[in-house]
């Protein structure tokens, strides 16, 4: 199963829950972490009980919802992701099984030849199924605790956690179960989700290779559409940033920091040196972090004044990505919105019957 494993989204965790367990709708599998499967519950807690009294009209925007609150952006969700599995799931000839008969839609493949792995923060192996299937014309579905699944539409929603999501250097601060940390989390999450989306050429959005002259130069890291995985996930996190009244200055400033980095990522072309001259800077700046870090670990007397340059350097740092992103799109033809209507067999959940589910989960 070659081909699954090249068309994943990206991604890779250990120690594992003692059996399945579903909550607001979501399945998650057994091969994931007790701990984890707890930060996520969290989370999606988090997300269903948001008071969003602040509305970021770009989020509302790009996930066409007609109303943005708890129960709207849930539901969003769990029309996208309905199982979670384990770094441990292996995709092999004992999880996965084959039908023969389906009749996929006649529309063309999207080009798959830029994808390159990065670090795993999480992955879609449901949207990587389903066009793995696609691509042999046969009909692929997992084993998942008992239940086989078929990948029938990158609707189909079954996510891969990743060693990045729980990793201690990508935490924004030490509480993993915090309000900015669920925040960081959802981030993904709806980034991930934007992938069970798209159709055609577009299925599955997939990434792009960034431009000469992007920090991430030659990664498939960027994206070429203006409502992609990136920009989806970006605005999500602000939205939920925007509204999140126990986030301290530290927390906003590592989010909007993440934030402008996804942002930075939404590029057609540029070879602009102003663009290559800012990322030498971004990357001079991150190595005197790193020094200054090691320096208050062994020289704990200078720690308070490190602490103080390292907080003002990462402000230079987020604004010149902010610059970065204001140049690229200046610079370049503008991206453009690709339809997210999603193609194969798929059925939407209503707002009433995911409400249901969380409120059921929740007693």
């Amino acid at each position: 199963m070659k081909k699954i494993a090249i068309v994943s989204l990206a991604l890779a965790v250990s120690s594992f829950a003692q059996a399945g367990e579903r909550f607001g709708g979501v399945d998650f599998h057994s091969s994931m972490p007790a701990s984890q499967v707890r930060a996520l519950k969290t989370d999606l807690s988090y997300l269903f009980r948001n008071p969003v009294s602040v509305v970021d009209t770009d989020f509302k925007n790009i996930a066409g919802l007609s109303r943005v609150d708890g129960e709207n952006m849930h539901n969003w969700i769990l029309n996208r992701v309905k199982y979670i599995v384990g770094q441990d799931y292996q995709l092999n000839s004992r999880n996965i099984v084959t039908k023969k008969g389906h009749k996929f839609p006649s529309t063309p493949l999207p080009d798959l030849s830029a994808y390159q792995e990065a670090l795993v923060v999480m992955s879609n192996i449901g949207s990587a199924v389903y066009l793995s299937g696609k691509f042999d014309n046969t009909l692929y579905g997992l084993r998942l605790d008992g239940e086989v699944v078929y990948g029938k539409s990158t609707r189909v929603g079954i996510l891969q956690v990743g060693e990045g999501l729980f990793h201690e250097r990508f935490m924004v601060n030490k509480e993993p179960l915090s309000a900015a940390n669920s925040i960081s989390r959802l981030g993904t999450l709806f980034h991930e989700a934007r992938h069970s989306d798209g159709n055609s050429k577009h299925t599955g959005f997939i990434h792009d290779k960034c431009p000469s002259g992007h920090a991430y130069e030659g990664l498939a890291a960027c994206e070429a559409s203006s409502n992609g995985s990136y920009s989806l996930g970006a605005y999500a996190e602000r939205n939920l940033l925007k509204n999140c009244t126990t986030c301290s200055v530290e927390d906003k400033t590592v989010l909007s920091a993440s934030i402008a980095d996804n942002l930075g990522r939404i590029v057609v072309n540029t070879n602009n040196s102003r663009v290559k001259n800012i990322k030498n800077q971004i990357e001079f700046m991150e190595g005197i972090i790193t020094s200054y870090k090691v320096i208050m670990t062994f020289v704990p007397s200078k720690k308070e004044k490190l602490q103080q340059e390292v907080a003002e350097l990462q402000v230079k740092i987020n604004n010149l990505k902010k610059e970065m992103a204001e140049i690229m799109a200046s610079s370049s033809e503008a991206p453009k919105a690709l339809d997210p209507k999603p193609e194969g067999d798929y059925s939407e959940i209503s707002v009433l019957e995911s409400s249901r589910l969380m409120k059921q989960s929740l007693r």
